[in-house]
């Protein structure tokens, strides 16, 4: 067995191994969608406060079982994600927030209620809304 402190991995063979299995695409995609939103909600004057930066940080340690400053610094260095990284990662996730509120606040919402996948998503809702409250 070889020790895991010994083995060498070059970035690129993390990304071929990641197109090979089919995750590279879809991982590319999902970021240059967040750099592309972040750039056009700083283009409308959106930005992220402090306050929203530490909730997002709150959220983000709950979310990820990371119940103090310490366990999220171990974290991070485990996983060689810098303090710059992890704000940044907040930043762009809370300006994606605020773009995607703006766009539904000035969206035509007929035209989403009406699409077949919306209808669906909402039956299922009301089902469930009724399940629950019927075996309460």
């Amino acid at each position: 067995m070889v020790a895991k402190d010994k083995v060498s991995i070059k970035m690129q063979e993390v990304v071929d191994y990641s197109r090979l299995m089919g995750m590279f695409m879809p991982n590319l995609r999902d970021v240059v969608e967040r750099k592309f939103t972040a750039d056009a909600a700083k283009e409308c004057g959106l930005k992220a406060t402090n306050q929203e930066l530490q909730q997002g940080a709150d959220t983000f340690r709950h979310v990820n079982g990371l119940s103090s400053a310490k366990a999220t610094e171990e974290w991070m260095s485990r996983n060689g994600i810098s303090l710059e990284l992890f704000e940044d990662f907040l930043e762009t996730s809370i300006l994606v927030s605020k773009l995607k509120d703006q766009l539904v606040k000035k969206a035509d919402r007929a035209k989403y209620l009406d699409h077949p996948q919306v209808r669906k998503l909402v039956r299922d809702l009301i089902y469930q809304d009724w399940v629950n409250a019927s075996l309460k």
